[in-house]
């Protein structure tokens, strides 16, 4: 339980830091709130309709990983995604004029991850069943 939490906060939190790493102008914009950076953009989703769903995707992947499940990297990679959208998201409503950045970060990452989600949904569904 101890490392499914530990393991799903450090991705969750990685994301958010993505996300607020495309505001800055300088390298000395760095702040320590980038830890917990995605606390606030949950927050922030939270408030709209749409973060009741985003939260419960994130309740779904700590419960997988809390009670055990054979793909913990997909499931890590399901919440690194929803987290790192939701920031971005997040990020460009409130400071204007970081869509370009914002986009040039998301889509690389977004990217390998669908792919790698989609390949191990593809693997599995073409394992035999025992």
């Amino acid at each position: 339980m101890l490392g499914g939490l530990l393991v799903w906060s450090l991705i969750c939190s990685l994301a958010g830091a993505i996300a607020m790493a495309a505001t800055i102008e300088r390298i000395d914009d760095l702040g320590w709130f980038w830890a917990v950076a995605w606390i606030w953009h949950l927050g922030v989703a939270g408030i709209e309709i749409w973060g009741l769903f985003i939260i419960c995707i994130h309740a779904f992947c700590l419960s997988a990983l809390i009670h055990g499940t054979n793909r913990v990297l997909r499931v890590l990679v399901i919440a690194f995604i929803v987290q790192l959208t939701t920031s971005m998201i997040v990020v460009v409503t409130i400071f204007g004029g970081t869509l370009p950045r914002a986009a040039a970060i998301w889509l690389p990452l977004a990217t390998i991850s669908t792919i790698y989600l989609i390949r191990s949904f593809v693997k599995q569904y073409n394992e035999p069943v025992v």
